[in-house]
């Protein structure tokens, strides 16, 4: 290692090259400034002027020009051609070596009888190293404070500039620039209970260089923290509260607050704990049990929050520290109390019949309980008032009296009446009453007739009961009506009651009446009757059965030239109502119809014969006439005619008013026929057209042009097994507005439909994405390979299936697959390749 040296080239004696060079070193900018001289050493010189003379300094090359030398005097000379100063930094830990230095210069001549040219010099150096050791600094902290601390630093080298963090070497902060060995820093604007990382770093004053501290860990004093506290009672006779508290200064002042969730319930005085971690309680006052009651009004229990806020002076110390626990109440301290209810049957119908307002009719008496005086406690208010009974129940908020209207169950009946307060909890009273089975007038059996069904006299016989009403061993109930009145059933009102209750005979609960003679309602018209009863209970619960009492009806009716069997008024010789049955023979002279006869036929001319002969005994030829023939062979005929019974040839046509065509029917076949007053119309004959439905015959050919044929199946089969498919060409085109493609012949068509695939890549994609067009394309094929190996496989991806997230999509065989995801933004299409081992080769757009 050298800061300066020499080195030289020689060809001739003394004549050459020689170099001199020197170092000045920068410790704080770790580099040295190398300097080298050239010289040219000579006796006596003649030489013109070089300007590819060189000199490099550490790979730092320049060119330069020597003027002409022309030096004839004695003695040894060094003439300077060239001095040059390089920067040449040094390595991190202050070496340097390998650093050429070297120069040029070009003589092409003899010299003392040598022949020189270019003369080179060269050499390779160490420089001395520089001082690059950065100091060893270590920190302390003393004197932790709520809002600081002290930090103490040294250094083994004297250090000109002290830094600190507190985030561990994120950011740093000059707190000294006095050179020396240590120095100490005061902080006092830091957050209470909050944990440091502090670091220092100071800068060595020779060269400049840091030196940091290792990390130490330093939390600020804060508020108390809340560690736990226990659940507790708050209807209790004394309420304790206790926490488990760590202080850190006993200085600061400690406030409790009771929460359920962001509401504050109890907010406590201050207080002044010792420092260190305690179990610390608190006694509520009676006031402040009283608080906190009142804030559950409506609650049975909740999770409290409680927190802990320490404050010095009015500032409060950090952040507030919480913890939970459950404050409940209790049915037994908290629950409400009701004194009793009063009930009534408050329906003057009902207690007039049992003459006590503590006995219920069923379905009819009107209960009403009145509750009594309820009281709710530790700050509850009472919010419901409730009866029930036999499941009907009834509630309010005020505590009027409860209308629960009619009972549906008899029997002895538990009536239930809660209150409700505000916390849920809830208070029951429960009194018995009876409520006696009723039910209303039943009639077991009756009958309404006229005398032998036809008489003026009325007959009416019925049986019943009433339910009893018992109240303390006293039967309360019995018929109050038993009546009865009538109408013509074309009138509009009945006429007055007739009271047939003191011929009922009552027995116990039982009822009957029986009487033959009740009235007389004229036989010859019909009658509405209307038959009442009603017991104690009167309109409530009234039987009321309404009966229709028609004209009497004698068996068999005697009138002149007329006899009507269970009709009064015949209308014809004989007059039947009803279903007739006739055992022997009925031997009418003659039946007149009052629909046209029906005809069949039979007709045996051969088929090519045009005039169809028909065998009909009894027909008769008249306008609407209508038969049904059958032939024993078909027709081949042109125009058929039809001859029934000899009555002349008329033409046979179809419905359409057209001459039938031949082979319409077939042997055996039974056709029918209607004559319209010129020809004989055949039912069921109209063949079918383009236009209308009808009869069609079936054709084998694969050529025919025929619109009334119809292709069979061999037809159909021998047209799609041909296979010249490409010379079908039609005769019109149907149009692309109606479905068809515009073209006669398929290579048209597809020119016309625009039918084309165009390629949106071509290549190999195992990762990555590609793009292509979105809006010019209706589907898109997507061609790969499962695996490299793999046969490649196609996809097909309607454009409508492609949207704006991410679909995925795979092609795959037994073994492999690859997966991509398909979406569209704008007007390109994505494909991005996911997980598998194939590729994407081709993708094609079809439009």
């Amino acid at each position: 290692m050298a800061l300066s040296g020499t080195f030289q080239n020689y060809p001739v004696s003394s004549f050459g090259l020689y170099c001199e060079w020197s170092g000045a070193q920068s410790v704080t900018g770790n580099y040295t400034d190398v300097t080298l001289k050239v010289y040219l050493s000579y006796y006596t010189l003649d030489v013109g002027a070089r300007s590819d003379s060189t000199i490099s300094i550490n790979g730092v090359s320049e060119t330069y020009t020597v003027p002409a030398i022309e030096d004839y005097s004695s003695g040894w000379k060094k003439k300077l051609l060239k001095t040059k100063t390089v920067r040449v930094s040094h390595n991190a830990d202050g070496t340097k070596s390998g650093v050429a230095l070297s120069a040029s210069w070009r003589f092409s001549g003899t010299y003392s009888g040598v022949s020189v040219g270019t003369i080179t010099a060269s050499t390779t150096v160490t420089l001395n190293s520089i001082d690059r050791s950065a100091p060893t600094v270590s920190c302390s902290v003393s004197n932790i404070t709520a809002n600081g601390f002290k930090i103490s630093a040294s250094s083994s080298a004297t250090a000109d500039i002290w830094q600190y963090s507190l985030n561990g070497g994120s950011t740093w902060t000059q707190f000294s620039s006095t050179a020396g060995t240590s120095a100490s820093v005061t902080l006092s604007t830091l957050l209470p209970n909050t944990t440091y990382s502090v670091r220092v770093r100071a800068r060595k004053r020779t060269n400049q260089v840091y030196g940091t501290s290792s990390t130490v860990s330093a939390k600020t004093l804060g508020g108390a923290v809340l560690l736990s506290c226990s659940s507790f009672s708050a209807d209790a006779a004394s309420i304790s509260l206790s926490l488990r508290v760590t202080v850190y200064n006993a200085a600061y002042t400690n406030y409790i607050t009771i929460k359920n969730g962001s509401t504050t319930y109890l907010s406590l005085a201050g207080r002044i704990w010792s420092a260190g971690t305690a179990n610390r309680t608190i006694t509520l006052t009676s006031s402040e049990r009283t608080t906190l009651l009142n804030a559950m009004a409506s609650v049975k229990s909740f999770t409290a929050t409680i927190e802990l806020v320490t404050k010095s002076g009015s500032t409060q110390i950090g952040s507030a520290s919480t913890c939970t626990c459950t404050i409940r109440t209790s049915q037994a301290n908290s629950g409400p109390s009701i004194s009793g209810f009063t009930f009534a049957d408050s329906y003057s119908t009902t207690t007039a019949i049992t003459d006590n307002d503590q006995v219920l009719i069923q379905d009819y008496s009107r209960l009403t309980v009145t509750p009594g005086t309820a009281a709710a406690r530790n700050g509850a208010s009472i919010v419901s008032y409730s009866a029930v009974c036999s499941g009907v129940t009834k509630s309010n908020t005020t505590g009027a009296a409860l209308s629960l209207g009619t009972i549906g169950t008899s029997g002895t009946r538990d009536i239930t009446l809660t209150v409700t307060d505000s916390r849920g909890y809830t208070a029951s009273v429960t009194q018995s009453v009876t409520v006696v089975p009723y039910s209303k007038p039943r009639v077991s059996s009756v009958s309404l007739r006229r005398t032998n069904d036809i008489e003026t006299e009325m007959q009416l016989v019925f049986n019943g009961s009433i339910s009893p009403i018992t109240v303390d061993g006293t039967q309360k109930n019995s018929l109050l009506y038993a009546r009865y009145r009538y109408k013509l059933t074309s009138a509009s009102s009945y006429n007055s009651y007739s009271s047939i209750l003191g011929s009922v005979t009552a027995t116990g609960s039982s009822f009957s009446f029986s009487n033959l003679e009740l009235c007389n309602l004229d036989s010859e018209s019909s009658y509405d009757f209307h038959l009442q009863i009603r017991d104690q209970l009167n309109s409530l619960t009234s039987l009321d059965l309404y009966f229709v009492v028609s004209q009497g009806t004698p068996l068999v009716a005697l009138r002149k030239k007329m006899v009507g069997i269970n009709t009064p008024s015949p209308e014809t010789a004989l007059h039947v109502v009803g279903d007739t049955r006739i055992e022997g023979t009925l031997t009418p002279d003659e039946i007149d119809y009052p629909f046209d006869k029906p005809y069949f036929g039979t007709c045996s001319t051969a088929e090519a014969t045009q005039v169809k002969v028909v065998s009909c005994p009894g027909f008769e030829l008249k306008t609407g006439s209508r038969i049904a023939v059958q032939f024993t062979y078909g027709n081949s005929a042109s125009q058929p005619k039809l001859n029934v019974n000899g009555t002349g040839d008329k033409f046979i046509c179809s419905t359409d008013g057209m001459s039938v065509i031949a082979d319409i029917w077939r042997d055996k076949e039974t056709v029918d026929f209607v004559y319209d007053g010129s020809w004989w119309i055949a039912i069921g004959c109209l063949y079918a057209t383009t236009a209308y439905y009808g009869l069609t015959k079936l054709s084998s050919s694969i050529s025919s042009s025929s619109t009334t044929l119809a292709a069979n199946s061999y037809a159909v089969k021998r047209a799609y097994d041909r296979s010249s498919w490409t010379s079908i060409s039609l005769t019109n085109a149907l149009a692309i507005a109606y479905g068809g493609t515009g073209a006669k012949n398929a290579a048209a068509a597809r020119t016309n439909l625009g039918i084309a695939a165009t390629s949106l890549y071509n290549g190999t994609l195992t990762s990555g994405s590609i793009t292509f067009n979105y809006g010019n394309y209706n589907f898109y094929v997507i061609i790969g390979r499962p695996s490299s190996t793999a046969s490649r496989a196609s996809l097909v991806v309607p454009k409508i299936m492609l949207t704006t997230s991410a679909v995925s999509f795979q092609i795959a065989d037994e073994s492999n697959y690859k997966s991509f995801n398909l979406s569209y933004s704008g007007s390109l299409v994505t494909l991005a390749i996911q997980g598998g081992n194939g590729q994407i080769n081709r993708v094609f757009g079809i439009n």
